[in-house]
């Protein structure tokens, strides 16, 4: 059997491995993905056991080729919040973080992430893979998927639609809907004091999110933009404003603009498109594909190999999904979020 991977990503790369490991003769299409020198955090915090299981696997799959490196994971909420909805991971709530500015009417929830050196692994599963630097387009034969890349056509036994925020675009353009949505996310680099590196934090007060990067550096985002919009007015002031608040003085240096993609229900898809023989798709990781990605790929190379199950992932769910903005999802990953907003709920 031979399949053509769309895409280079995590995903992408972790897709061709596992089909690899089946048997399958793999050609990559990846383009010129690139990803941050510093690494990306997986956490196993997440309200739904379906994604700590995916985290919990896809962690086992990573320290097949890093060592990730244990991180304190702080989550911020208010004090009032009912916290014995937490399942699946062991936590602890705490009065004061050395080196985080705690209010009394606030607690943190502290556990464990990792982080993972993703650019060093995706960069040797394409080598090792032999994955092109290629940019391909899809496009549909009757009932068939195949990658056009180089003025050329490339046909597989099966297609793997696997190219991050561009699923949507490449499959519009060839005239097949997907339930994905694709939007920008921003980051912005600060130097911050050395306590602060320590930690990975979700501040669902403030409302941002941060984690340690370089040598004197921290990485700290808070949401999400419409694709060509640009990030707000200030965004860089605000944010290090924020991270002030809780961290001591927070100096921006750089605004990194990227693009995430999510599906209806917060979180990634997987699976066989129904109306086409041989076309797959997996995306929609919403900023996630660290924590998830190995997982899923590997699940869907098993639905490849004839070895299906049924999991709340699977995209032939939601193709009759209305048109959604992203932006407006819930995020399903996001364990302080979800969180506070059964907390609402339960107060209406």
């Amino acid at each position: 059997m031979r399949a053509v991977i769309l895409g280079g990503g995590i995903a992408a790369v972790f897709t061709a491995y596992f089909l690899r490991e089946r048997g399958f003769d793999v050609v990559g299409v990846g383009g010129e993905v690139s990803y941050p020198l510093v690494s990306l955090v997986l956490t196993t915090s997440m309200p739904h056991r379906e994604d700590i299981e995916l985290a919990l696997r896809s962690l086992e799959i990573w320290k097949k080729f890093v060592n990730p490196k244990e991180v304190i994971s702080v989550d911020i909420l208010p004090r009032w919040v009912d916290l014995s909805r937490l399942r699946g991971v062991s936590y602890e709530v705490v009065d004061k973080v050395d080196g985080v500015r705690l209010a009394a009417d606030e607690v943190a929830v502290l556990t464990r992430d990792y982080l993972i050196p993703v650019r060093d692994v995706v960069s040797r599963l394409r080598r090792e893979l032999g994955f092109s630097n290629s940019y391909g387009l899809l496009k549909v034969e009757g009932r068939r998927a195949v990658v056009v890349a180089n003025g050329g056509r490339i046909e597989g036994d099966v297609v793997v639609l696997v190219a991050g925020y561009k699923n949507s675009i490449l499959a519009g353009e060839a005239g097949v809907r997907l339930p994905l949505a694709p939007y920008e996310c921003y980051a912005v680099l600060l130097v911050t004091g050395r306590k602060a590196r320590r930690y990975s934090i979700g501040d669902y007060v403030l409302g941002w999110y941060g984690r340690p990067g370089p040598p004197l550096l921290y990485i700290a985002g808070d949401g999400c933009g419409r694709v060509g919009e640009g990030p707000p007015p200030n965004y860089q002031r605000r944010l290090a404003n924020l991270v002030s608040q809780r961290l001591g003085a927070a100096i921006p240096l750089y605004l990194k603009v990227g693009y995430c993609e999510v599906g209806p229900h917060g979180g990634p898809l997987y699976g066989k498109h129904p109306e086409l023989e041989n076309l797959y798709v997996i995306g929609g990781f919403n900023g996630y594909g660290s924590m998830v990605g190995p997982a899923l790929a590997e699940r869907l190379a098993e639905l490849m190999a004839g070895r299906a199950r049924e999991d709340g992932f699977r995209l032939e769910k939601y193709l009759g999904a209305r048109v959604f903005d992203p932006c407006d999802v819930a995020e399903r990953h996001d364990w302080g979020a979800v969180l506070l907003r059964n907390a609402y709920k339960h107060n209406e």
